[in-house]
């Protein structure tokens, strides 16, 4: 507990750091790394999540009671706290992180949060079953991606969003989140079963990370957009937002279905970092 402060404390809970701001938890890592000088700020983390949740994945689609959601490339559960808070208790939510660190962070944040309508799972998606790699950089958390191939980073399993959309009996999924990283052309091949069950969608490609030299195989925007015109979908971006990121997203609507009308300017209260989780610690 902080000298002086009830409200507010740090504590080391299953192996990884942890503040708790009142009744709400935030596990950050296995080093104690903090630059906080202000506890008091701590709250505006969480808000965050739930501005820039709305701001880049809800622009279209409005959560209810009961709605099912697959969050694929969850993080530390940044938008899985607002997937959670809107569908209520009839409502499910699978948040899905193939990032060994970030979903033990995940699994403790909706444990202490008592999301429990969250199923999490590590576990990436791809085009088959079998193993893929999770290549780090130390420089840039966006750095992280799956990919096939042998290596000395951590290895983990792999499954295809058919299969696993089958072993957990999703008879439609009413909101689908993705942002992998590069790894989109994968996971949607692997999901032509499922597609049809799909009512909206936002896939977060990652043409700006080829455009900054990482890797033509980030370029993906053309290949997402095709795919899910194919399967019915009518597309939307927001390509004049002056952040590359955001002109990445693309959203899918199914004829019929409810959208939101948005206004595409930018908001207050978004944060710019969100992309990357909206990370204020230090390196791990």
């Amino acid at each position: 507990m902080l000298k002086g402060d009830l409200n507010n404390e740090i504590k080391y809970m299953k192996g990884i750091w942890t503040r708790r701001m009142g009744s709400f938890y935030l596990p950050d890592g296995p080093k104690f790394e903090y630059k906080y000088e202000d506890p008091s700020l701590w709250t505006d983390q969480l808000s965050g999540y739930v501005d820039d949740t709305k701001e880049f994945w809800l622009r279209h689609y409005q959560p209810k009671e009961g709605d099912v959601i697959v969050d694929i490339g969850a993080g530390r559960g940044e938008n899985t706290f607002t997937f959670s808070k809107a569908v209520g208790r009839t409502g499910r939510v699978i948040a899905i992180e193939a990032h060994p660190l970030s979903y033990a962070i995940l699994k403790n944040f909706c444990r202490l949060n008592h999301l429990t309508n969250v199923t999490a799972l590590q576990v990436a998606l791809m085009d088959k079953p079998g193993k893929v790699r999770v290549v780090e950089f130390e420089s840039s958390w966006m750095g992280n991606v799956v990919q096939y191939g042998n290596g000395s980073s951590p290895e983990v399993r792999a499954t295809t969003l058919d299969d696993l959309s089958k072993g957990l009996s999703l008879e439609r999924i009413d909101f689908l989140k993705m942002n992998i990283e590069g790894a989109e052309r994968y996971a949607l091949r692997g999901a032509q079963a499922v597609m049809p069950r799909i009512r909206q969608i936002c896939v977060a490609c990652h043409d700006f990370r080829a455009d900054m030299g990482h890797g033509e195989q980030f370029r993906t925007r053309a290949f997402v957009g095709g795919l899910l015109r194919e399967n019915g979908f009518t597309l939307t971006s927001r390509p004049d937002d002056p952040r590359d990121y955001v002109r990445d997203h693309i959203f899918g609507l199914l004829p019929g279905s409810s959208t939101v009308p948005v206004n595409d300017s930018i908001s207050g209260n978004a944060s710019s970092a969100a992309h990357s989780g909206g990370l204020r610690r230090t390196s791990y």
